[in-house]
């Protein structure tokens, strides 16, 4: 299924047909990059579920979301480990978890999805956003000092692509600002920053497994902690009120809601978090291929990368003006037509729009962030990574040759 980054051939392909793909000419890659990964170990886990009549979540240990709960704790290391329906909601949980409320501010990250944005509106909070640094498109810890004020009650950095962010920085503000930390990991499954896993340097790590993600069952989430307090409140709030662990519900009055995934998704997702290792270590081999090969192209330039990232996409940065102008949204169509999968940033979009946010305490006009609007608008071009970086190495030369096709041609698109 995978093949190492060791052996590709060093110089850029230069045998190209010059009529690029979106303009008539043939593709450099006709196949789709396949995602999910699916074995029989999932087909088989599947049955399992499917005959056992035990569909939903069970409370017993031997259920498959118990089960999985236990392994993902397990893997980070944790106390607790509470499934959700989804990354989005996982968030909301967390934040609930720890009595972020109306009236509080969370701070949040310009580029990404509007996740944790939303998140905080769901429980009454108001959203900042703040910038994010031009090396990385992470949060910028400068920023994020910059932006607190006497109604902010936690921040939530996005580990943007699986690109952990600056974690020693942002704990340091927290601990001097007495604010809670929680992990946008949605992207990160694996992804370790210093030696540490993501999502268990704050205070809370939230993980998606929508169809798109490093692990996937097509949706669900997941709440991290080692905070017993928080664990249970999280766990009670998804559970209809269930205690962390038993079969006995908290006295009423206690807020509960019913955000549990099924047996099927947690059978599919212990299957897959038995390869995210070697996956892992495949997607980072055929990283740095990409980061040698596309810095040979000037006016290509690649991300700042911590050692051990899982790469959720791969993403570089376009110089407009080494191209002849040529705007990185026409690239970014060159390179769609070629075959590759390609989007805009690390995560489609900027979070902050006029027409999402609105509050009685805090404007949101004019909102502008000037890194991120410039990643999104002039110079992030972003691979699909658990797609394309986990095929075999034919795959990751195809991905140079579309990228060497376009930009040998790149007049042609003016």
């Amino acid at each position: 299924m995978v093949e190492g980054g060791a052996g590709l051939a060093q110089p850029i392909r230069t045998d190209f047909l010059a009529e690029l793909a979106l303009q008539g000419g043939p593709s450099i890659r006709t196949e789709p990059f396949s995602w999910p990964v699916v074995g029989p170990e999932e087909v088989a886990a599947v049955q399992g579920v499917v005959t056992s009549g035990v569909w939903g979540h069970a409370m017993s240990p031997e259920c498959q979301v118990t089960m999985f709960e236990r392994e993902f704790a397990e893997y980070y290391d944790v106390g607790y480990a509470i499934t959700t329906t989804s990354g989005s909601t996982a968030l909301e949980v967390a934040l609930r978890a720890v009595a972020v409320g109306p009236g509080d501010e969370v701070i949040t990250p310009a580029l990404t999805w509007v996740a944790p944005q939303l998140a905080a509106v769901m429980v009454g909070a108001d959203p900042v956003f703040v910038d994010v640094k031009p090396a990385t498109y992470c949060l910028d810890p400068s920023g994020v000092e910059a932006a607190i004020t006497p109604r902010t009650k936690a921040i939530i950095p996005v580990h943007l692509g699986g690109n952990p962010c600056d974690m020693d920085q942002i704990m340091s503000i927290a601990d001097r600002h007495d604010l809670i930390v929680i992990e946008d990991c949605a992207q990160a499954h694996g992804s370790r920053y210093r030696g540490r896993l993501t999502g268990t340097i704050g205070h809370l790590g939230c993980f998606s497994f929508e169809k798109s993600k490093l692990m996937t069952a097509g949706e669900g989430g997941m709440v991290i902690t080692n905070d017993p307090t928080w664990g249970n409140g999280a766990y009670r709030f998804v559970n209809t009120g269930m205690e962390y662990g038993a079969s006995a519900r908290v006295p009423e009055g206690v807020a509960r809601w019913n955000l549990r995934m099924t047996e099927f998704q947690a059978a599919i997702l212990r299957i897959q978090l038995t390869r995210l290792e070697v996956e892992r270590a495949s997607r980072s081999s055929h990283a740095a291929v990409l980061d040698e090969r596309i810095s040979l192209i000037p006016g290509l330039s690649p991300l700042e990368r911590a050692s051990a990232q899982n790469y959720y996409s791969y993403v570089f940065k376009y110089d407009a003006a080494q191209f002849s102008g040529v705007p990185v949204d026409m690239f970014r169509e060159a390179l769609n037509a070629e075959g590759l999968p390609c989007f805009s940033s690390a995560s489609h979009q900027l979070a902050y729009h006029p027409t999402l946010f609105h509050s009685p305490r805090k404007s949101y006009d004019g909102v502008r962030l000037a890194v991120a609007e410039k990643a999104r608008y002039q110079e992030a071009v972003g691979i699909h990574g658990n797609r394309a970086l986990l095929d075999t190495d034919r795959g990751i030369e195809d991905i140079v040759g579309a990228i060497s096709k376009v930009t040998d041609n790149i007049g042609r698109l003016l």
